[in-house]
């Protein structure tokens, strides 16, 4: 730290590094899983244990609960020396007395960061805190990118040629368990692993071993996050008010999402017993959702309706819309590939979703999603891969992203996006289910193959009384992507199919 702010008041922002590399590096469920248990709260949770290192007397000038606590405390009280000003984006914003305090708890932070998952960085950013929160913000946002610009990755050492090391991690070998030899990373991931789950957690999710243990791992991401915060802020520089402002857009952010993601859990429920019989296990399990960063993993026929359902909810009872990726992967497919593949359809989602033209009047997004089945670890690199295996040799004869149409104050999205909607997807669901199985494969199998030899395929099956895909001739690359998930179709809305 500038030796100029060692007895001024400062501003701190703090931000994990790599912490969806560190989550998803494993391809085991009970090293997953317990990595995302151990870092959901890991900044706090190492603030609090600064504070219980201190003198009883000293600890209540050390505020982190920042949800309950007085929003103007550190501002009306000179005895208070810390406060978390609010947790939101993955990073945590706290106001220090002095500088001096600060690079204490920094210090602390990251070796506490270090003994508690071995690999993750902590980075961190600091500005002398003024007058003005406009200004501070601004500045901490800054130093901050500054920061991660230079700052370099570091990681353990691997292990020596005389050593036995981890076949992923490359680290050396340290513990001896009943799950075999681990690790230093992994036996930490392990132990944080919750004891009432199983560990065959996500094979407790396929419906059938072999053909079907199909998984999917889902990422959703806010849209224009940035844009609403700055919106919601206007021109507010009074730190006072800018503290209870922005505690309540995080707040509100994170209980949005949360609600929608609920919503989204109670209709996975409903539809388990039409993917699985017995259920005896959920087919769903979330690994991160912290404000608008959503990820979980689901049996492959539960990921399309859930992610429709999320965002039909959260466009009907919120002002904001959101996009999503979906990777389906079997469980010989690594896990942080298919990861990987969840986040670029993501973004390939939100690049459909920013374009000018579908676009609202006010320049709102809508919600879209994309898929991507991972054959190839090469995936992860997702447009280059769709232009080599996706490519009649003209023009990708897919259809994705896709559009979920809401009920929202931007009902003219809907009409605006209407060529991109999900229902189109999901009328050539239902046509080809009741196709024999193997006139749907040969149409699948003729789509890649050009123009010419598609217009024959669908001459010979308008003969025998296929007439809509004559009729819709220039659907065909949603035909594809209906057709290559075919098998991961499982109609409408649960009370739909019961009738």
């Amino acid at each position: 730290m500038k030796s100029e702010l060692q007895k001024r008041e400062v501003l701190a922002m703090y931000d994990v590094r790599g912490i969806q590399d560190y989550i998803f590096k494993s391809n085991v469920a009970k090293e997953i899983v317990g990595a995302s248990e151990m870092i959901e709260k890991i900044v706090i949770d190492g603030l609090r244990k600064y504070i219980e290192g201190l003198k009883e007397s000293e600890r209540k000038a050390y505020m982190v609960d920042w949800k309950n606590d007085d929003p103007q405390a550190f501002l009306t009280d000179m005895s208070v020396q810390m406060q978390v000003m609010f947790v939101g984006g993955g990073n945590s914003y706290v106001l220090f007395r002095t500088g001096e305090e600060c690079q204490k708890v920094s210090r602390f932070l990251a070796k506490y960061l270090l003994n508690a998952t071995y690999s993750l960085n902590l980075a961190v950013a600091s500005v002398a805190k003024t007058n003005s929160y406009a200004d501070d913000y601004r500045a901490i946002n800054q130093e901050m990118t500054r920061i991660k610009a230079c700052m370099p990755l570091a990681q353990p050492m691997g292990a020596l040629p005389f050593m036995e090391a981890d076949s992923v991690t490359g680290y050396p070998i340290t513990f001896k368990t009943r799950d075999g030899y681990l690790c230093t990373e992994s036996k930490l991931k392990r132990d944080a692993f919750p004891e009432n789950e199983s560990e065959k957690i996500f094979d407790n999710m396929v419906t059938e071993k072999g053909d079907n243990s199909t998984l999917a791992v889902c990422h959703i991401d806010g849209n224009q996050m940035g844009i609403f915060i700055k919106n919601q802020m206007g021109n507010i520089t009074d730190y006072k008010q800018a503290i209870l402002t922005m505690r309540e857009i995080s707040q509100k952010i994170a209980d949005t999402f949360y609600q929608s993601f609920q919503e989204m859990v109670k209709y996975m429920d409903s539809l388990s017993s039409r993917v699985k019989k017995p259920v005896t296990n959920k087919l769903y399990r979330d690994i991160i959702v912290a404000g608008d960063d959503i990820t979980f993993v689901c049996n492959a026929k539960l990921a399309i309706p859930a992610i429709k359902r999320f965002m039909k909810y959260i466009g009907e009872y919120s002002d904001f819309s959101a996009c999503a990726g979906i990777a389906y992967f079997n469980s010989h497919f690594p896990f942080s590939d298919a990861y990987q593949v969840a986040e670029a359809c993501c973004e390939n989602a939100k690049e459909r979703a920013k374009e000018i033209e579908n676009r609202a009047a006010d320049g709102s997004i809508g919600n879209f999603f994309d898929f991507q089945i991972c054959t190839n670890i090469r995936a992860a690199n997702l447009k280059s891969y769709r232009n080599r295996h996706y490519s009649d040799g003209k023009n990708l004869f897919i259809g994705r992203p896709y559009y979920v149409p809401t009920v929202s104050r931007h009902a003219d999205l809907n009409t605006i996006n209407e060529k991109y909607s999900i229902e189109h997807l999901e009328y050539w669901w239902k046509l080809f289910s009741k196709m024999p199985r193997s006139k749907a494969k040969q149409l699948r199998n003729i789509i890649p193959m050009g123009q010419n030899a598609l217009v024959r395929k669908i001459s010979f099956l308008a003969s025998r009384g296929y007439t809509q895909l004559e009729n819709k001739r220039l659907d065909y690359p949603i035909w594809y992507d209906a057709l290559e998930t075919m098998d991961l179709f499982i109609g409408g809305d649960a009370d739909e199919n019961k009738n």
